[in-house]
């Protein structure tokens, strides 16, 4: 079972406070019914090891 890798985004970290690039580990889109939505990708603080959630572009892959 072979997964792709998702490109790298540069987010800022909640808990650090630093601008790092991380690998999501999912993605998905959250739209309401009437409008267009953002994209939400969940990463993980390699400092603390504590999950959160941030935008990644629109034109990012996702499912």
């Amino acid at each position: 079972m072979s997964e792709k890798k998702l490109p790298k985004v540069k987010v800022r970290d909640p808990y650090s406070g630093k601008e790092i690039e991380l690998e999501p580990i999912k993605v998905w889109t959250l739209a309401p019914k009437t409008r267009k939505g953002v994209k939400i990708g969940l990463f993980k603080s390699p400092e603390t090891g504590k999950f959160f959630r941030a935008k990644v572009p629109d034109d990012y892959p996702a499912p």
